[in-house]
């Protein structure tokens, strides 16, 4: 029985080093490994769900990744990655004082990929206009704009060369000095991004028309509010 089992590891091993191709249910090989068939399939336990906690097991399949080596191995498991709501000090910008653009930034959150990914974020932030010294509410009727955008930055710095995700609101009164409430600015952006940590900057930003004085005024950004940010791993 040794002998036999030798004579056929020799055997494999000269076809090896002479076809460098290996059939399974076919004796025409075209690649290195070729496994022929219909229902054919390759199992490796290390990524069964037994040995491998990204594998939730049940009726789900998952995403096998290639790293750079070539190996293989499962991808994280897509999903929320943070969810804040209600900043904690809501952050006023006013317009200059001759009413025009003033901006600046009302939250930071970081977050790390450990593999690419679509990442959607989508914040959503309240907005309360007010006079420009915050005394009175808006009776001028004159509009008043309020942007919301937002910059992706390295954990620390934001890299303001790109914004992501603008949308604004316009307000305007001019029937009474007693209106009161929120307005709200929404967004969802989706960006593919390489593994690292990465920083969402939140900005506010407020436009008055550069008119007058009096219509100068300030928006409180941030009284409710959310920020969510969601992977989608490759």
């Amino acid at each position: 029985m040794k002998n036999t089992t030798t004579f056929f590891a020799l055997f494999l091993l000269a076809a090896l080093s002479v076809s460098a191709q290996v059939g399974i249910g076919t004796t025409d090989p075209q690649e290195i490994l070729h496994i022929s068939g219909n229902d054919s399939t390759i199992r490796i336990d290390g990524l069964n769900s037994e040995n491998n906690n990204k594998n939730m097991g049940g009726d789900s399949s998952y995403n096998v990744m290639v790293d750079a080596n070539g190996n293989l191995k499962l991808a994280e498991v897509s999903g929320e990655l943070s969810s804040e709501s209600s900043v904690a000090t809501p952050v006023i910008i006013q317009t200059t004082a001759n009413s025009g653009l003033n901006s600046s930034e009302v939250y930071k959150k970081n977050f790390t990929l450990t593999e690419r990914a679509l990442v959607v974020i989508t914040y959503y932030i309240s907005v309360d206009f007010k006079s420009y010294d915050g005394t009175t509410n808006i009776a001028d009727g004159r509009a008043k704009i309020a942007h919301n955008y937002f910059y992706l930055g390295d954990g620390t710095t934001p890299d303001t060369s790109k914004a992501y995700g603008m949308t604004s609101s316009v307000y305007s009164n001019s029937n009474c000095d007693t209106a009161t409430g929120f307005v709200y600015n929404s967004r969802s952006t989706t960006i593919s991004l390489e593994p690292g940590t990465y920083s969402i900057h939140l900005n506010g930003a407020v436009y008055g028309g550069n008119l007058v004085s009096d219509a100068a005024f300030r928006a409180t950004f941030g009284d409710i509010d959310r920020l969510d940010i969601q992977a989608i791993y490759l």
